[in-house]
């Protein structure tokens, strides 16, 4: 059996075929019909032959020629003299059209030869002996015998040869059948890897033989070089600025060894498709052999990608990170950075200058180890409650240097968010404030000095200025006036020491509070009498004034007392100053109201620091009220803070736990 395209071309037999044929794959696979048979038949069988194709490829139906002899094909025994008969299968496709067709050869035997010749011979035997019956009787009657014998014989054989041949033609078509399906899932299956060749995201090229011509590409890589006829060329014509380079190197090394190469982010200057000058692209890519049926290398398969951008990405980002990196270590402080979750990754130089530390030490622990103990727990608290705030912050605390002293540092965190506020990194940076803590302790022993050498006279001129004023009916009015004035100073300077007192003491560790259960209204009534009873502005009680809250009731009068006081001195012109009370869930807060010329909002941060004062005051102070304030707050639990618009008024407010 052999298979022909619908343009009678010859593309596959069987191994029978080739036994009579005595013919080879290379000597009739891809050749026309009659060419392939032009020496093997008579002019009649093979015009039968092209004919009968013609037939049934046009109908779409089996055809069956009639027995002829092959005059060069060999017998396949000595039963057989190249006597066939062949019958033509075509192979329909899903559109019901003719793919292909089957010539199915069936051998035909000698036996309906043979019989008339027996008989031929047997007749002129008898004629022969017709003269001669006495002598011949018996010879007839055994030669008519041996002819019964032969014949039954004869009739045997037939109806073998016919049973053989059906199921020779059975098998055949079986076989056929078996082929054909064979056939269509080969087929199937191709189609199935050419889709996914020229549906893949990857660029998939196959270059076939030494010359590494392009004999397929899909798409993808094509996108590649979208101005460029690939397809036919060599790799070399097609791409002329690869030659040269590693990569085409790489490609020489694959086809010569058979082993597979893998590239990732490779450079590769190519010719701009508009320019035609070069420019650096990134590529990972696959280089893989192609063997033939014999294990011989015929060609490389080709796999890429290009990476560029990510690539360009990844680059300038390191480039950002290394410009990044450079300006931290070129600032004066100590700086590092952390992720999101606390982890340090980054310090500077000044970091190792200063610790002594080595860079192979652990980063996120080095920063704890160097911590004075007394302020470890803070530093932990603080730094976690920064981190879960998103929004800088920043404390003190005290850092060992390389000798085992320690200074005082002013930790700062900033946090790096994107474009949607979501943190990315954190930086860190510790300026040394040793000097001013130095600085500051100085004046906190002045402070104690001063105050605790001022209280003594005062007591003693506030004892007097009592005495005196209850001896004021039997003097002059002058006298009185006097001594009001005298009282008024007393307390003014009783109140600055008070000041220094609690702000050294606040220092030295803190004030103890003493709690009692009290309500807020009353005490803010009798705060009130002791702000305004001098002053012409209205104080209004608004909110809840039912509400009791358990904290130190003078402390929180030293607050509410320091917060009227600043409405009165810092707006002078506001009439009316609001104090409302609020219940908000399980805590009060408590807002103190005025509409003066208010406070720039770049000011409101500073307001609670130690001796902080407004630039363009104009009133006396020592700028610890609030930072005392801030202090006794705290020490509740609380919160404090203060809200202003320049020209509208300012708002003060405190919160405590219920």
């Amino acid at each position: 059996m052999f298979v022909v395209n619908t343009d009678f071309v010859i593309i596959a037999h069987n191994k029978q075929h080739k036994i009579i044929s005595n013919t080879l794959d290379q000597d009739i696979i891809g050749v026309n019909v009659g060419v392939a048979f032009e020496s093997l038949t008579g002019a009649e069988a093979l015009t039968l032959l092209v004919d009968n194709l013609m037939l049934s490829k046009n109908n779409k139906e089996v055809t069956q020629l009639p027995s002829f002899q092959f005059i060069s094909l060999a017998p396949l025994n000595d039963e057989t003299e190249n006597i066939w008969r062949i019958e033509i299968v075509p192979v329909l496709n899903n559109a019901q059209e003719v793919d292909y067709l089957l010539t199915i050869w069936h051998a035909v035997h000698l036996t309906a030869e043979i019989i008339p010749v027996t008989q031929s011979q047997l007749t002129e035997e008898i004629m022969a002996t017709s003269g001669q019956v006495e002598s011949g009787t018996e010879q007839l009657e055994a030669a008519a015998e041996e002819l019964e014998t032969i014949s039954d014989e004869l009739t045997q054989t037939q109806e073998k040869m016919n049973k053989l041949s059906q199921e020779l033609e059975e098998k055949e078509n079986l076989d056929a059948d078996k082929h054909s399906d064979k056939k269509q899932e080969v087929e199937s299956q191709r189609d199935r890897l050419k889709r996914f060749l020229m549906q893949a995201p990857a660029g998939i090229c196959i270059l076939d033989g030494p010359e590494f011509v392009f004999e397929l590409i899909n798409p993808s890589f094509q996108e590649l070089f979208p101005n460029r006829s690939l397809l036919g060329k060599t790799f070399v014509a097609a791409l002329p600025e690869i030659k040269g380079l590693l990569m085409w190197e790489i490609l020489q090394e694959v086809y010569a060894t058979g082993e597979t190469f893998q590239g990732s982010e490779m450079l590769i200057p190519l010719a701009n498709e508009e320019t035609g000058n070069a420019e650096e692209r990134y590529f990972n890519f696959i280089y893989q052999a192609r063997f033939d049926s014999t294990g011989k290398i015929d060609g490389i398969l080709l796999f890429v990608y290009e990476v560029t951008d990510m690539v360009l990405v990844r680059l300038e980002v390191q480039e950002n990170e290394q410009r990044f990196r450079l300006l931290l270590n070129a600032i004066p402080q100590i700086a590092w950075t952390n992720t999101v979750e606390g982890e340090i990754n980054f310090y500077n130089e000044q970091w190792y200058s200063y610790t002594g530390m080595g860079a192979e030490e652990n980063q996120s622990l080095a920063l704890r180890q160097m911590m004075h103990p007394d302020d470890l727990k803070n530093h932990i608290e603080r730094f976690k409650a920064i981190l879960a705030s998103e929004d800088s912050g920043h404390y003190e605390t005290r850092l060992k240097d390389e000798n085992g002293g320690y200074k005082w540092y002013l930790i700062r965190m900033q946090p790096i968010k994107d474009d949607e506020g979501v943190v990315l990194l954190w930086i860190g940076t510790a300026t040394d404030i040793n000097d001013l803590k130095i600085l500051q302790q100085q004046k906190d022993d002045f402070i104690s000095i001063a105050s605790h050498e001022l209280k003594t006279p005062v007591a003693s001129l506030k004892a007097s200025m009592q005495l005196l004023d209850r001896m004021k009916h039997n003097s002059s009015e002058k006298m009185q006036s006097l001594i009001g004035l005298a009282g008024k100073s007393v307390d003014k300077v009783s109140g600055l020491i008070d000041s220094l007192l609690d702000s050294n003491q606040l220092a030295e560790g803190g004030i103890p509070l003493h709690k009692t259960l009290f309500n807020l209204s009353e005490l803010i009534g009798s705060c009130a009498v002791e702000v305004f009873r001098d002053d012409q502005s209205q104080l209004v009680i608004t909110g809840d004034k039912d509400l009791s809250v358990n904290a130190d009731q003078d402390r929180i009068e030293q607050v509410i007392i320091n917060m009227l006081t600043n409405a009165v001195k810092y707006a002078p012109g506001s009439k009316e100053i609001t104090i409302n009370i609020e219940k908000i869930t399980d805590t009060v807060k408590v807002s103190v109201t005025d509409k003066g010329p208010g406070i720039p909002a770049e000011k409101t941060p500073y307001l609670f620091d130690r001796y902080y004062r407004v630039e363009d005051s104009r009133q006396p102070g020592l700028g610890l009220g609030l930072y005392i304030c801030a202090e006794i707050i705290a020490k509740h639990e609380g919160k404090i803070g203060a809200d202003s618009e320049v020209g509208v008024g300012s708002t003060f407010w405190f919160i405590l736990p219920l």
